[in-house]
C-alpha cells in the first residue's frame, strides 16, 4: 500500500548513508571465479568489468520448476530476450551466486511490459507462495519517468519507491541498470543515477515487509548462501544485455545498525480476544527493551509460610523490597521487560487482500496503564485470516522504532459448514516453564496443529507462587511482562485467535472472592488489572460465538460474579451470578448448533479432590452445580471443557449423558494434584500429566454429518486419547491410562446411547 511509504526524511538518511558506504573500496575475502573477482570501484561509476558470459548461456538458467529454459527465451547476439511472454509462468533463475555483489546490465522493453530482475532469490517456506522462489526485485515496467510508486521502474518492488525522479529512455531504447547489494545495504541505479536505496535491517525495513506481499517472510532481502538471480516474466517483451557481475565483500553495517532504533519496542508482542464474525479486541504494550532480561538477578526466595506472613502486610514498598536483592530494582531481575512510553497503532488487512489495509489512530501509552494499549477492531469479514502489524514510535519522533507482525482469524458465518480446529490450555507460570528461556513447549506443539482459535481457560500466571510472590500491583505486572516476553508464548499469541479466561491465581490468590486482599492488592484491583489493563477488555466478560453452522462456543466468567466461598450453600449462592447464568441457559436453549462447547475455568462435572472448595464439582457449590448439570443434561451434544485441574481427564455423567474434558496443565512441572491410578466410575480417560486438549470439527465425505474429535495431548503434542462425537454407530470407549496397564485399571462403565471412541495412543 503506497500510503505506508517511509517518510522522506528517512529516505534521505538512508540515501546519504548508502552513498557514503558505497564509495568505499571493496575487495573480496575469498577465492572467486574471474567473472566474480572484485575490482576497485565507486558507487557513482560502474565497473569496467568484462561482460559476464555466463549470463548469456542458457544452461546457466533454468525454469522456476527446475526444467531447462523454454523456447520463450532467446539467447543470441549478446542478448537475453523474452519474446514469448507467458504472463508469470516464464521466469528463469540462475545458478547460485554470491549474495553480496555489484551488478550492471542494460534493458529495453515494449508497451505494457512488466518485468524485472530479482536478486537474493531463495525459498521462504510453504506459507510464502507455496515455497516458490522469492527475492528482492529491481522493477522494470512501462511507466512514466516521474512515477515514484513502490511498483515503478527501479523501485525495490513493493517495498521502497524511488526517492528521486528517474531519467528513462523511450520505449524500445536501452537503459542501464545497476544493483549494489552489500550486507544490509541495497542500492538501485538507472542510467547512472542512484534513485532507490534501503537498509534490510531495522524497523523501517520491517514495516515495509509487513505491509507488502512478503508479509510472512523472515530475513527477506538479507544475504545468505545459495542466493540466485531471477529474470521475471510478468507480461510483455523485454531484452537484456551487457551483464557485469562482481562479487564483493559485505559492508560494515555497524554504524547503520547502531543508529536505527533505541526504542521503544514491543517486547510483549500482541494478544487478542473476543473474536466473533466481525470484531476482535487486540492488545499490545510498549517496552524499554526488545525482549526480556535473560541474565538478570534472582529474587530472594521466601517459603510459603514466610510469604503468607508477608501477604498480611500492606505497604507496597516493604512488600517489594523484602523479595529483591540489596540495591536491586525490578528492571534488574531475571525476565524483566520494563515498559516505556510510546505512540503505537495497528494496521490490519485480510491476508490475501493487503490493498484493503486499515490503520487505527495512534495511542500514547503511559505508566498508569503499564504502557498498554488496546483497540476493538470492527467491521471485519467473517471467516477471514487477517494480517496484523503493530508499529511503535517514540513520543518525539515520527518514524517507527519497532514493528511486530501477527494475525488473527474471524469466526466463519453461522450458516457455514466449515472445518474448525481449536486447542484448550490452562495453568502456566514462569517458574514452572519447561522450555528454558523460550517458555512452554506446548506453544510450538499447538502451532503445528494450526488451530483456528485457542482458549486459555485460566491460571495464566500465579500471583501466589514464589520468585516473586506478587503481593503488589507492580509485582503482578512484572509477572505478566515476564511470561509474555517468553518467545514461545509471545509469538504464539501474536498470531493466534485467542479467548482468555481468568481464574483465582491470576485474579488475586488461591480460591479468592470479592472483599479479599493479597498484600497491598484488593480483589477488585486484581479484577481490574486483568480485565482492563493486561488483557483485551470486554463487558460483560462472557460470550457465545458461532464457529460455523455446527459448532458454537460459550466462554464463561468464574470470578467476577461469584458469591464468597464461605457463604452457606443454597439457591442464592452462585459462581456464575444470576445474569450470566440466565444468559447461559437462554442462549444454549436457542442454539441450533450440532455441538455446543462450554468453556469453563473450573470443573462442572468433575470429579475433584475431596478437599477442594472452589467449583461446581465441590460440595460448597452443590446446589448451583446440580442445577447447571441438570440443565445441560436436557440438551443434546453439550460438552464442558475446563481448566484449573492439574491432570488430564474425560468424565461422563451417565445419568445426564453429560461430558466434561479437563485439558491438563501446560507444563508437567506443576504439582499434578491427583493420584495416578485413582480412577472413578465417571472417568473415561485419566492421565496425571501435563499437556493440552485439541479439538477438530470436520465433515467426512459422503456422510453429510459433522464429527467432533477431541484429543488429549502431551506437552510435545503427541495424542494420548481420542474421542469422536457425532457418528451414528460408535463402539464402547476404552479407558486410556498414564502408561503401562496395571491391575487397578478397569474397563469404562457401560453407558447407554451412542458413545465416542477412545484410544490410548
Amino acid at each position: 500500500m503506497h500510503r505506508f511509504n517511509l517518510t522522506m526524511p528517512i529516505k534521505k538518511l538512508f540515501l546519504c548513508l548508502c552513498l557514503v558506504s558505497a564509495s568505499l573500496q571493496v575487495t573480496t575475502a575469498q577465492e572467486t571465479p574471474p567473472a566474480q573477482q572484485s575490482t576497485e570501484q565507486s558507487a557513482d561509476k560502474p565497473t569496467e568489468q568484462a561482460i559476464d558470459q555466463r549470463f548469456l548461456d542458457p544452461t546457466f538458467w533454468s525454469c522456476i520448476d527446475g526444467r531447462p529454459v523454454l523456447d520463450n527465451w532467446q539467447f543470441a547476439d549478446g542478448e537475453v530476450r523474452l519474446f514469448k511472454p507467458r504472463g508469470g509462468g516464464g521466469s528463469i533463475v540462475s545458478e547460485p551466486l554470491p549474495a553480496n555483489f555489484d551488478l550492471t546490465w542494460e534493458w529495453k522493453i515494449g508497451k505494457r511490459t512488466n518485468s524485472g530482475l530479482k536478486y537474493r532469490v531463495g525459498r521462504f517456506g510453504k506459507a510464502m507462495f507455496n515455497n516458490g522462489y522469492l527475492g528482492v526485485e529491481y522493477q522494470i515496467i512501462d511507466d512514466a519517468p516521474d512515477s515514484q510508486g513502490k511498483g515503478s521502474t527501479a523501485s525495490i518492488y513493493d517495498l521502497v519507491p524511488p526517492a528521486v525522479e528517474k531519467k528513462l529512455n523511450p520505449l524500445g531504447q536501452w537503459n542501464q541498470a545497476r544493483v549494489i547489494a552489500r550486507g544490509n545495504h541495497l542500492q538501485h541505479f538507472v542510467n547512472g543515477e542512484l534513485v532507490t536505496t534501503s537498509a534490510t535491517i531495522g524497523p523501517g525495513w520491517e514495516k515495509s515487509i509487513a505491509l507488502s506481499k512478503f508479509y510472512g517472510a523472515k530475513h527477506f532481502g538479507t544475504p545468505k548462501g545459495g542466493d540466485r538471480i531471477m529474470l521475471t516474466d510478468h507480461g510483455g517483451k523485454v531484452s537484456y544485455r551487457g551483464f557485469r557481475f562482481v562479487g564483493v565483500g559485505p559492508a560494515d553495517d555497524a554504524a547503520l545498525a547502531d543508529g536505527l532504533s533505541s526504542g521503544p519496542f514491543l517486547g510483549n508482542g500482541m494478544r487478542n480476544s473476543w473474536a466473533d464474525q466481525s470484531s476482535i479486541v487486540v492488545w499490545t504494550r510498549t517496552t524499554k527493551t526488545e525482549g526480556m532480561l535473560t541474565a538478570g538477578k534472582e529474587f530472594v526466595s521466601l517459603s510459603s509460610r514466610e510469604a503468607a506472613a508477608l501477604s498480611k502486610q500492606s505497604d507496597p514498598e516493604k512488600l517489594l523490597s523484602r523479595q529483591l536483592p540489596e540495591g536491586a530494582d525490578l528492571e534488574q531481575m531475571i525476565g524483566a521487560c520494563p515498559g516505556a512510553a510510546g505512540r503505537v497503532r495497528l494496521t490490519y488487512f485480510p491476508a490475501k487482500s493487503r490493498n484493503q489495509a486499515k490503520s487505527t489512530d495512534w495511542v500514547e501509552t503511559n505508566a498508569e496503564q503499564d504502557f498498554t494499549a488496546q483497540w476493538k477492531l470492527q467491521g471485519l469479514r467473517p471467516g477471514v485470516q487477517y494480517a496484523l502489524v503493530a508499529e511503535v514510535q517514540s513520543l518525539d519522533a515520527d518514524r517507527p522504532s519497532a514493528i511486530v507482525r501477527g494475525g488473527f482469524e474471524t469466526a466463519p458465518p453461522p450458516s457455514a459448514e466449515r472445518d474448525v480446529a481449536f486447542c484448550v490450555t490452562t495453568c502456566h507460570d514462569f517458574i514452572r516453564r519447561d522450555d528454558g528461556m523460550k517458555g512452554h513447549q506446548i506453544y510450538p506443539a499447538m502451532s503445528k496443529l494450526r488451530p483456528n482459535f485457542v482458549v486459555h481457560a485460566g491460571d495464566i500466571e500465579y500471583y501466589d507462587k514464589p520468585d516473586p510472590w506478587a503481593v503488589t500491583k507492580d509485582l503482578m505486572r512484572f509477572k505478566w511482562q515476564r511470561i509474555f516476553a517468553l518467545p514461545n508464548n509471545r509469538d504464539f499469541y501474536s498470531k493466534t485467535t485467542s479467548y482468555f479466561i481468568k481464574d483465582d491465581h491470576d485474579t488475586l490468590k488461591n480460591d479468592c472472592w470479592v472483599g479479599q486482599t493479597y498484600g497491598s492488592v484488593s480483589f477488585e484491583e486484581g479484577v481490574k488489572l486483568f480485565n482492563e489493563e493486561q488483557f483485551p477488555s470486554r463487558a460483560p466478560r462472557y460470550q457465545t460465538v458461532h464457529w460455523g453452522k455446527d459448532l458454537q462456543i460459550w466462554i464463561l466468567e468464574g470470578r467476577d460474579y461469584r458469591s464468597p466461598n464461605d457463604m452457606p450453600d443454597g439457591p442464592e449462592k452462585s459462581i456464575l451470578g444470576a445474569e450470566q447464568k440466565q444468559w447461559l441457559f437462554e442462549t444454549l436453549q436457542q442454539s441450533k448448533a450440532k455441538f455446543k462447547l462450554v468453556f469453563s475455568p473450573t470443573p462442572i462435572v468433575g470429579p475433584d479432590r475431596a478437599n477442594k472448595r472452589d467449583n461446581h464439582a465441590n460440595e460448597i457449590f452443590a446446589v448451583e452445580g446440580q442445577e447447571i448439570r441438570e440443565f445441560l443434561g436436557t440438551l443434546e451434544n453439550v460438552i464442558v471443557l475446563c481448566g484449573d485441574r492439574h491432570w488430564q481427564y474425560a468424565s461422563h455423567n451417565a445419568q445426564l449423558d453429560l461430558w466434561e474434558f479437563g485439558c491438563g496443565p501446560g507444563s508437567e512441572k506443576h504439582q499434578l494434584g491427583w493420584k495416578p491410578g485413582d480412577q472413578r466410575p465417571v472417568h473415561r480417560f485419566l492421565r496425571v500429566k501435563g499437556g493440552f486438549l485439541s479439538g477438530e470439527l470436520r465433515y467426512p465425505k459422503g456422510t453429510g454429518q459433522p464429527v467432533l474429535k477431541l484429543q488429549h495431548r502431551t506437552v510435545q503434542g503427541d495424542s494420548v486419547s481420542e474421542f469422536e462425537f457425532g457418528r451414528k454407530e460408535q463402539p464402547q470407549p476404552s479407558l486410556p491410562t498414564d502408561s503401562q496397564p496395571t491391575d487397578s485399571q478397569q474397563p469404562a462403565a457401560q453407558v447407554d446411547g451412542p458413545q465416542p471412541t477412545a484410544s490410548d495412543k
